[in-house]
């Protein structure tokens, strides 16, 4: 079910197709079938609109992150953080006052991966986009970037709990703050 969910593309597509063929059939028999396809076709759709997955809402936490940083609202990029993950704001709080996110600044990719228990998730995101620094002279620059985040289910949301910079060609760690 979660799969259908998180990408229902494939079947619908193959109930369209199918639902085609049945319709150049020409039988009366084609014409039932097709009406089946198109029927479940529109159900899926519906469904997948409705059930909100794990994955999911972990990458709407991600998404929301973003606008946060981009707007600059510690207070909310705080209240998206694990009570046991202070040292991650202080982290957001260095990160904003060094660089400017601009709206152009976006998550090109974002792999998630839940634990068994589903009660933790572990994200690997890939965001690019001009940034410009506050310090050292300003200036703009696009840049590519690399995260491993991980992320717990506290009291019904996902918060972040740890965060991990890699460097976007190796996947090596790097510093938060690196020039890299």
């Amino acid at each position: 079910m979660t799969y259908l969910t998180e990408n229902p593309w494939p079947l619908l597509i193959l109930l369209v197709v199918t639902g085609v063929v049945a319709v150049i059939s020409g039988s009366s028999k084609g014409w039932l079938a097709a009406g089946i396809c198109l029927l479940a076709a529109v159900g899926l759709f519906f469904l997948e609109q409705y059930v909100v997955t794990a994955r999911e809402q972990v990458e709407i936490e991600l998404n929301q992150m973003l606008t946060h940083f981009k707007n600059r609202d510690v207070d909310a990029i705080g209240g998206q953080i694990c009570k046991e993950s202070d040292e991650l704001k202080s982290i957001a709080e260095r990160g904003l006052e060094m660089v400017d996110l601009s709206e152009s600044f976006h998550l090109s990719s974002v792999d998630v991966e839940l634990n068994e228990s589903e009660d933790t998730a572990t994200a690997w995101v890939r965001a690019n986009g001009d940034v410009t620094l506050r310090t050292h002279g300003g200036g703009s620059r696009h840049i590519p970037t690399f995260w491993k985040t991980t992320w717990t289910l506290e009291d019904g949301v996902w918060k972040l709990r740890d965060v991990i910079r890699l460097n976007p060609a190796n996947g090596q760690e790097v510093g938060h703050f690196s020039a890299r």
